[in-house]
């Protein structure tokens, strides 16, 4: 079936969400996430962009932005090459890290401007990685708080909302938009026990591996037995599969043999 038309903003201004390949891992210590924005930083620069929001997390990455409609596909391709050249290199894998194409969402109003910005901020909370968006360090929350971060333009959401004040009075009260019902998915690991980012520490425990990464270099009863151990420590299905880098179905194959 033939990809659907992008559908493209009169506005120039996107929600967009890249996705890892196979839900794996993007972001494994701090310093990954800094490259990232260095990198994001680099390209804002290098095109006539603006960013409003951004959200980094472990598996997938929201931005809010503005971008002419001619720039907006070699943006992200240069986004992607420059940061997966540097993953790859880094952990030592080839290979695509994010899906083929990125998804976006126009944003045609102040309305869903502003609810699309709450709900980039909001995503930590949802998937039970803190208790309130300031609490999260790789998201462009606190930047409408004061906290100085020259990747984003902040004034815009100022000016809509009529004031600071007004705006964050409405980021404490308003409900997310039902546009958010189009990413329902992100939020699928609301109920897991265990954060994805105590998963993290957990697996590398376990393993002893440095990084995700290095699970290709295992034999598979080595792998079948760390993915036995890791449901015992209270994983999840998803964590356990991303983590591991094989399907849900395997994972639970996996977990039924107990001999």
């Amino acid at each position: 079936m033939p990809r659907k038309p992008r559908i493209m903003s009169s506005t120039g201004i996107y929600h967009i969400i890249l996705r890892s390949v196979n839900q794996r891992i993007i972001f494994e210590e701090d310093f990954d996430f800094q490259k990232f924005l260095l990198i994001l930083s680099d390209c804002e620069k290098n095109y006539d962009t603006e960013i409003y929001a951004y959200c980094l997390m472990d598996n997938h990455i929201h931005l809010l932005l503005y971008i002419s409609n001619d720039q907006l596909s070699s943006f992200f391709q240069s986004l992607g090459t420059k940061f997966v050249r540097w993953y790859n290199c880094k952990y030592s894998r080839s290979g695509h890290l994010f899906q083929d194409r990125f998804y976006s969402v126009a944003i045609e109003s102040e309305k869903s401007f502003l609810s699309v910005i709450k709900y980039i901020h909001d995503n930590p909370v949802k998937a039970n990685m803190c208790r309130f968006p300031s609490e999260y360090r790789w998201s462009s929350f606190n930047a409408y708080y004061g906290a100085k971060n020259p990747l984003i333009n902040i004034s815009k959401a100022y000016s809509i909302a009529g004031s600071k004040e007004s705006l964050l009075h409405y980021f404490a009260k308003e409900n997310v938009s039902p546009e958010s019902l189009l990413f329902k998915n992100d939020y699928q690991n609301v109920s897991h026990f265990l954060t994805d980012e105590k998963a993290l520490e957990i697996f590398k425990s376990l393993t002893q591996l440095p990084s995700t990464s290095d699970v290709s270099s295992l034999g598979k009863p080595e792998r079948n037995n760390y993915v036995r151990a890791l449901k015992a420590k209270g994983l999840t299905i998803k964590q356990i599969a991303r983590l591991m880098d094989i399907s849900e179905t395997t994972v639970k194959r996996i977990c039924k043999v107990t001999h």
